[in-house]
């Protein structure tokens, strides 16, 4: 499964201009090797970046819009926890 995502304000790496990031799914274990199980922001960070092969200074330089837009698309691809309660 993949999953693209328009940057809205593209990024320069080098001489490259970055204006997608391509999310190659499903999650595996190598998006989430030496991560703790409760995850915070910096984690998913990391996580989006393996997932669309970008290293964390690509990832570091996302504009808060995109930034949360890459928390959305990490997110959806995380296995739901258990139900409250249960």
């Amino acid at each position: 499964m993949e999953r693209r995502m328009t940057l809205k304000t593209p990024l320069q790496n080098g001489s490259e201009t970055i204006t997608e990031l391509v999310f190659q799914g499903p999650l595996k274990g190598r998006h989430m090797k030496g991560l703790p199980l409760a995850l915070c922001y910096d984690h998913l960070l990391t996580i989006g970046g393996r997932m669309c092969g970008q290293p964390p200074s690509v990832m570091e330089e996302l504009s808060g819009e995109d930034l949360a837009t890459v928390l959305g698309v990490v997110t959806d691809f995380l296995p739901a926890g258990p139900r409250t309660g249960q």
